[in-house]
């Protein structure tokens, strides 16, 4: 037996492939755990080289330099120093980044991002910080392209999703191409920019440009939907209100609204309205605009337009398609834009036709500008004109033209021109373009044609032809103009018999001459421009003309200063003759004759000659003065002058100089009726006298000035001012100053007033700037500026005042702040009043102010209880926002008696709290204003005003409701109107109604009315009652109503008030006046009743009128007989109201016979019939009427009366004699007994002085005279004598009054 094993079992196919799959898994296993290892181990790496660069300075340092090494081949990246991880917070230092021709650069830059948002490919920000920034971009080279819907509409595409919750700029410069456009002084906002879509958040700017503000979203991507405030408030200069706008956008292209609104200066709106397709949609444009200044808009320096342009413009349309019409105003100057239609569709313009209304005439543009090929657009235009026409002036009024109107001249003294016709092509393309043109111009039935031939291309024109030809002669003028790649120019006209006065109504004539001007822009960036005028002949203005002329500017180069000018002229026109010559650079040299210069020869609205010689040298900023000129009658605009003088020689530096100016009736700015101005020495070393007399006040003051170096020093030695009412101020001593061009100031200078006090100033500019001192001023300065009591007495005031105020620089302003301040005083009467009628306490009112708001704060103490506060906020122009409130608490009413002196012992309560808003051009108010338990007498009436209430309500539209009543009698009058103050044409209106208001309780009136009127008022306008009043009952006392107050004969009035003056308040009247069946009348002999109705009118500047009639009835005594009114009728037809038609009858009865006298006709001429039934002769009846007894019965004495009866009524009465009288300024006329003839005259007198009366009279009872001496001794005595033609008597006389 072997002891060898046996060999193993060979395995089978499937023990083999079983084994060949673990050993597979065994190394998948082993594979897997090395490349996770790896893989972890990977991980690892990046995830520490990702913290190592984000977290580390290192790695900082080396992620910027590979961003710094991938940026393109024309961009650069640097900064000096940087501080932080990427991870943040990162800060940069002097960071410059350049692309092509973009440059930034920033002083430091902050970031503080969040990381984990990269992820999702979003940069987030918690912070960003830019300082000290500035950005140079390049200028677009893409050609011009006509804007496309919406593709116009911004698109928001950043490389990366960009969110900020906190970005701060502060400073921030723009440009482009060197060009300055904007300068971010500080932003701050919050912002989320993706893809399509923009989030503002409280952004706030405050730049060189204004301040604007924006919140809200747009998303192109969402059909550009958007929900967008914006607002605006942009530059202005000093004292101007800066213009301000707000912008509000909501919707999308399928449904958007946008307004705009603000002002500038006026209010401006414009809204704009989308509805429909996104390509097409339907739009509508409205715009308006009261009072807009442009160049408020584009210049915040700009000067103020005198008249501001007024618009309204409307336009709408379905996509390019655009319907427009509207209208523009600015002063004299009115355009309407007509119906008119424009299209923009594919970048082609087509304007079939936009069509304008002015200056009397239309203007049309036709055509389209195709710029399919943006570098070399098509167009095609023509502008047609028809009708236009300016210029023309009437001749003065005169008397002859007045008289005889058809003997003054029928023409214009100046023509109006007519633009007859125009036509005017342009076409081509932009880079081979023609412009040919042709018009037709009138005037004075005769014609002048102008012809237009110019060719060009993107770079230059060519004028081929410029010819004006008219009946005198013509203008041929031709050249080349070129703007591209620089400014330049050569223009050349022969003027041949060539009339200015078809283009200039006012420059007519028929001149000679060649002119020609040439330009370049030089290769440092400067302009030279040369002009001539050579050969000048002919007429200009009617007036012979000749001379030639010669002008030439050296420009600056860029980016220096310094202009050079020179040139010389020989002008003769008229009467005028004008030589100079000179040169203005550095140094000035101007030597200028005048032989004379007649100012209207030049200028047709200025007259006067100045005659003389003027000489300017040495440096331009330190010229000498040679002057030696006269003016006589010199006037142009507003200024002027009756005669002016400066002669004399000022050197800028030495001595030994004179020069003296005096002008008389000057007016520049401030009328002067004289000027006297004496300098001597030289500018640097100046003694000054001057003296200026006005209307307003009288100036004197004297004073030197030196300069050393750069520092003018000098003293005012004495100032003397001397108002033409008030008191007088004058310099209390020698004021020394100082300026060296950048700061300065003075010393202590006093004015000591001649009524007390002093008002001083000291000035340390600009570093403390200007103070102002006022000490013990008293309220009496303000006497003579109060407005006049109508008895002509002054005002008595008590108080002083205090003030204290400065003045400072701030930037290109100043602002400042005053406070005044009194510790009490008050007004009245007289020195012998009991009492004050205003008095106040503790007064404070402080103020400040800058360029472009002015703010105010008033305090005090009113007659004892009451309180007075207000506060004003505004600036300083008509437009100025306007806020505040006054508060208003008192109740002593005084002061009320200083409206009216028929009002004693007012008493209520006052309560106001007013609030301000609006413009101060258009305030609002807000609040209420209430006077409560109003009580009052009024003595002149006999009736006292009781339960007064009045109450006044602002309202929300600029205006006030007043409503109030008052009680008098055993009436109340209701009082409920309106108030408003947006501009002279806001009326104060005001309901009156009442029922028995008692109107007057006196002896000579009592009446009870019950009115129904209504009252406006507006500024500049008539005042206007309509409406009724009803008189149900009265008592009026005929005898005492017409004595009134009467002024005793020991008064002489030595200074009348003129009775014919009647006031400055027009009235306009429109009154109905109803009498009722109560209304009674007694005095002069008559007892009875009137009635009826009558309507009164009035317009200013004319009579009044009346139409109605009233009705009289009673009895009335008349001769020492009683005679029954039977009938009395007084009417009116539309004619005086003083002049009624008459038809009265008064008779009575004397046992059978009735006698009676007829008063017909107008006052005016009235006609008088006595007459008795049965009938008789008018003596007989006249007895019957005033004796009661036949002629045969009378007596010697009754007869005399009978003729003096009869002699009155053929004299027309006492009264007519006496408004005779009073017309030819006599005392006395009228009919008056005589002593000394024992009856009735007729008689005229008149006070010779204060004491003598000289008096005549002619008997009314046969034949006679007297003359009558009156002479008043003293305590109501006076002695009278009268002589006769009967006998003389003598008498004294006592009387006394009640």
């Amino acid at each position: 037996m072997s002891d060898t094993p046996p060999p193993p079992p060979t395995p089978t196919a499937q023990e083999l492939l079983l084994e060949r799959r673990r050993r597979r898994r065994a190394a998948a296993r082993r594979w897997a755990w090395r490349t996770s290892i790896a893989a972890a181990v990977l991980t690892l790496l990046i995830a520490f080289a990702a913290y190592w660069l984000i977290s580390t300075i290192a790695g900082r340092d080396v992620l910027l330099a590979q961003i710094v090494s991938r940026l393109p081949a024309d961009s650069s990246f640097t900064w000096k120093s940087a501080e932080g991880p990427l991870s943040g917070p990162l800060t940069l230092r002097d960071v410059r980044f350049a692309y092509k021709k973009t440059v930034f650069t920033a002083q430091r830059i902050y970031l503080d991002p969040a990381l984990r948002p990269l992820l999702g490919r979003k940069l987030r920000l918690d912070a960003i910080q830019v300082e000290g920034a500035t950005l140079d971009i390049e200028k677009s080279d893409e050609p011009f392209e006509l804007p496309r819907w919406p593709d116009v509409l911004p698109q928001i595409e950043p490389p990366l999703a960009l969110q900020a919750d906190d970005v701060r700029i502060d400073g921030f410069k723009i440009a482009q191409a060197g060009e300055h456009l904007i300068d971010v002084r500080q932003l701050r906002a919050g912002l989320d920019a993706q893809s399509g879509k923009l989030h503002v958040e409280k952004l706030v700017a405050d730049t060189d440009r204004g301040r604007f503000t924006a919140h809200g979203d747009y998303q192109p991507s969402r059909d550009f939907k958007s929900d967008l405030t914006v607002t605006a408030v942009l530059p202005s200069a000093p004292g101007r209100t800066p213009p301000r706008l707000g912008l509000v956008a909501r919707g999308d292209l399928s449904r958007m609204d946008v307004a705009v609104a603000g002002a500038a200066p006026g209010p401006v709106r414009m809204t704009l309205t989308l509805r429909g397709k996104e390509e097409a949609p339907d739009w509508r444009l409205h715009a308006k605009a009261d009072a807009l200044d442009i160049g408020l808009l584009t210049a915040p320096d700009a000067k103020p337009s005198d008249t501001p342009m007024a618009l309204r413009f409307d336009a709408q349309g379905s996509g390019g398609v655009a319907a427009l019409e509207g209208d523009f105003r600015q002063g004299d100057i009115a355009v309407e834009v007509l119906p008119s239609k424009v299209s923009l569709k594919e970048q082609v313009l087509d304007v079939q036709p936009l069509a304008l209304r002015l200056f009397d005439g239309t203007a049309t543009l036709r055509g389209h500008a195709d710029f399919t090929d943006a570098d070399n657009g098509r167009f095609k235009f023509s502008i047609n004109a028809r009708g236009l026409s300016w210029g023309g002036q009437a001749p003065p009024t005169t008397l002859k033209s007045v008289a005889k109107p058809s003997q003054a001249p029928q023409t214009p003294a100046t023509p109006a021109v007519t633009l007859e016709s125009a036509d005017f092509g342009f076409a081509g393309t932009v880079k081979d373009w023609a412009a040919i043109g042709n018009a037709r111009l009138l005037r004075d039935k005769q014609a002048a044609t102008v012809e237009f031939d110019g060719r060009g291309n993107d770079q230059r024109m060519s004028l081929k032809s410029l010819k004006a030809k008219m009946p005198t002669g013509l203008l041929d003028a031709s050249g080349d103009v070129a703007w591209a790649p620089k400014l330049g120019w050569d223009l050349k006209a022969a003027l041949s018999g060539f009339d200015p006065g078809y283009f200039a109504p006012e420059f007519k004539g028929a001149v000679d001459g060649k002119l020609a001007s040439t330009g370049a822009t030089r290769d440092d960036g400067g302009l030279e421009i040369q002009a001539s005028a050579e050969q000048l002949g002919g007429r200009l203005r009617e007036r012979p003309l000749g001379g030639r002329g010669r002008f030439l500017m050296h420009g600056a180069a860029t980016g220096k200063t310094g202009d050079a000018y020179e040139g010389e002229v020989a002008l003769s026109l008229g009467g005028s003759k004008l030589e100079a010559k000179g040169k203005y650079a550095q140094s000035i040299d101007v030597d200028a004759k005048f032989a004379p210069l007649q100012l209207n020869d030049l200028l047709p609205s200025a007259s006067g000659s100045l005659n003389g010689t003027l000489k300017l040298t040495g440096a331009a900023d330190a010229p000498n003065v040679d002057a030696d000129l006269t003016g006589s009658a010199l006037k142009y605009g507003d200024y002027q002058a009756a005669s002016f003088s400066a002669k004399g020689k000022l050197p800028w530096r030495g001595r030994g100089g004179q020069l003296a100016l005096r002008a008389s009736e000057l007016n520049a700015g401030i009328a002067l009726s004289s000027l006297s101005v004496d300098a001597q020495g030289a500018v640097e070393a100046l003694q000054l006298q001057a003296q200026a007399r006005s209307d307003v006040a009288n100036l004197d003051l004297s004073g030197h000035a030196d300069k050393r170096g750069n520092v003018w020093s000098g003293a005012l030695a004495s100032l003397q001012l001397a108002p033409s009412k008030g008191a007088s101020w004058r310099l209390q001593q020698s004021t020394a100053f100082r300026w060296n061009g950048d700061s300065g100031g003075f010393n202590d200078a006093c004015l000591v007033s001649s009524s007390g006090g002093s008002l001083c100033a000291a000035a340390d500019w600009p570093r403390r700037g200007v103070e102002l001192k006022g000490h013990g001023l008293p309220l009496l300065l303000a006497q003579p500026y109060l407005p006049e009591r109508s008895d002509k007495r002054p005002w008595i005031l008590r108080g002083e005042i205090a003030l204290d105020g400065e003045l400072r620089p701030a930037g290109k302003g100043w602002r400042g702040n005053f406070n005044l301040s009194s510790a009490g005083g008050g007004l009245k009467f007289s020195e012998r009043a009991r009492r004050e009628l205003v008095r106040y306490n503790a007064l404070s009112l402080k103020a400040s102010f800058d360029t472009q708001k002015l703010s105010a704060e008033l305090k005090s103490g009113f007659n004892d209880d009451g309180r007075i506060e207000a506060t004003v906020n505004t600036g300083w122009d008509a437009y100025a926002p306007l806020s505040g409130n006054v508060a208003v608490d008192t109740d002593e009413l005084t002061w009320v008696e200083l409206f009216s002196p028929d009002i004693v012992e007012p008493k209520g309560k006052l309560e106001g709290r007013i609030g301000l808003a609006g413009t101060r051009s258009k305030p609002l108010l807000s609040g209420q204003a209430r006077l409560s338990q109003f009580t009052t007498e009024v003595p002149s009436l006999g009736i006292v005003l009781q339960q007064g209430d009045v109450r006044l309500d602002a309202q929300p539209d600029g205006s006030a409701r007043i409503a109030g009543s008052v009680r008098s009698g055993e009436g109340t009058l209701n009082v409920d109107g309106t108030l408003g103050w947006q501009g002279d044409d806001t009326p104060l209106v005001l309901n009156i109604r009442g029922t028995n208001v008692l109107a007057s309780d006196t002896r000579d009136l009592r009446a009870v009315a019950n009115p129904e009127l209504t009252v406006r008022y507006a500024a500049k306008q008539p005042l206007n009652v309509t409406g009724k009043v009803t008189i149900p009952s009265a008592r009026v006392d005929l005898e005492r109503l017409d004595q009134g107050v009467s002024v005793s004969e020991d008064v002489v009035v030595l200074d009348p008030v003129n009775p014919e003056d009647t006031g400055s308040s027009p009235l306009e009247l429109d009154l109905t006046l109803a009498v009722g069946d109560d209304v009674k009348l007694k005095g002069f002999g008559l007892d009875g009743k009137l009635g009826g109705q009558m309507r009164v009118r009035s317009r200013p500047g004319r009579e009044m009128t009346a139409s109605g009639a009233l009705s009289v009835e009673g009895r009335y005594e008349a001769y020492g007989q009683k005679l029954q009114i039977t009938r009395g009728n007084l009417a009116w037809n539309n004619g005086p109201v003083s002049d009624p038609i008459l038809d009265l009858r008064a008779e009575r009865e004397v046992g059978a016979v009735k006698a009676g006298v007829d008063i017909g006709g107008r006052v005016s001429a009235p006609q008088v019939n006595v007459w008795s039934d049965p009938a008789s002769s008018q003596s007989e009846a006249l007895a019957y009427l005033t004796l009661g007894r036949p002629l045969s019965n009378l007596t010697g004495d009754e007869s005399k009366q009978l003729n003096a009866a009869s002699a009155a009524l053929s004299a027309g009465g006492g009264l007519l004699a006496s408004q005779l009288g009073a017309k030819i300024g006599l005392d006395d006329a009228g009919v008056m007994e005589s002593r000394a003839l024992g009856g009735s005259v007729l008689g005229v007198g008149k006070y010779l002085s204060p004491k003598l009366y000289v008096g005549y009279g002619v008997s009314l009872l046969g034949t006679g005279q007297v003359l009558t001496l009156k002479y008043l001794l003293r305590k109501g005595f006076d002695v009278e004598i009268e002589s006769s033609t009967l006998e003389n008597r003598a008498s004294v006389n006592w009387r006394k009054e009640k």
